[in-house]
């Protein structure tokens, strides 16, 4: 299992458990987190997601990534509507991100409602150096929160942000010290969130989405095209080989 879940007092814990390999997210994983948020709106009231002490997730699997072409990812919908069951739940999502949020991991952060994060968090889209882009809705959710030349400028230059900086852009509400602080301050904010009207949560939700959104899924959709067709690019080829070869 490289997913861990429970719900307690109507508060759904995700936790995302493949340290070895830093969280990073294939297909598989996917459609693990994809069957345990399939009807999360009729489980509980709020979503947590956690990774571990490693990373909250590092990116797309790269080996996963260098077997595919930008026709076998299209036609096998590779990482597609399960992903984006993750950007249509109803109910409250707060991430709480300790270590990497790096890639797809940070796309699943920005995907939440809140995010909070350990002081050693890191944020960024390395996909840029290995000759690709995001491709799980990194250009649109970012650009939404912190505009476009600051949303250029870390996805074309590759560069990781730190917490602090996060929490300047908006990017993250909260910065906590410990990975405890982390656990007790994300579950303490669910909590008091889980105890408000059901109703109004939903409807809060689907006003701040339509405010920030407007356009956004299908934006979401291009991007990934965009990025499933640089498959087949000779630098993704070369870039990607030379990563897995190095590791």
């Amino acid at each position: 299992m490289l997913v861990s879940f429970e719900i307690d007092n109507s508060i759904a814990v995700l936790t995302l458990n493949n340290p070895k390999k830093l969280n990073v997210l294939n297909t598989n994983f996917v459609e693990e987190i994809y069957d345990h948020l399939s009807n999360i709106e009729k489980k509980a009231k709020v979503l947590v997601i956690f990774g571990t002490e490693k990373a909250f997730a590092a990116g797309v699997d790269i080996n996963e990534i260098n077997s595919l072409s930008f026709e076998k990812a299209l036609l096998e919908e590779f990482i597609d509507s399960k992903w984006e069951r993750i950007l249509n739940i109803k109910i409250p999502v707060i991430s709480g991100v300790e270590k990497y949020a790096l890639g797809g991991g940070f796309e699943l952060a920005l995907a939440s409602d809140i995010i909070i994060a350990n002081e050693n968090a890191k944020f960024g889209f390395p996909e840029i150096n290995l000759g690709l882009m995001p491709g799980l809705g990194g250009t649109q959710l970012l650009t939404r929160i912190i505009g476009s030349k600051k949303t250029s400028e870390l996805i074309m230059s590759g560069d990781f942000i730190d917490a602090e900086e996060a929490l300047r852009l908006n990017i993250i509400s909260k910065i906590v010290y410990t990975p405890a602080d982390l656990k007790e301050e994300t579950l303490k904010l669910a909590k008091k969130i889980a105890e408000k009207s059901p109703t109004s949560l939903r409807l809060i939700k689907e006003a701040i989405q339509l405010s920030q959104n407007a356009g956004c899924l299908q934006g979401i959709r291009t991007e990934r095209n965009l990025f499933r067709s640089l498959f087949s690019t000779s630098y993704k080829e070369k870039l990607t080989q030379e990563f897995l070869k190095n590791k």
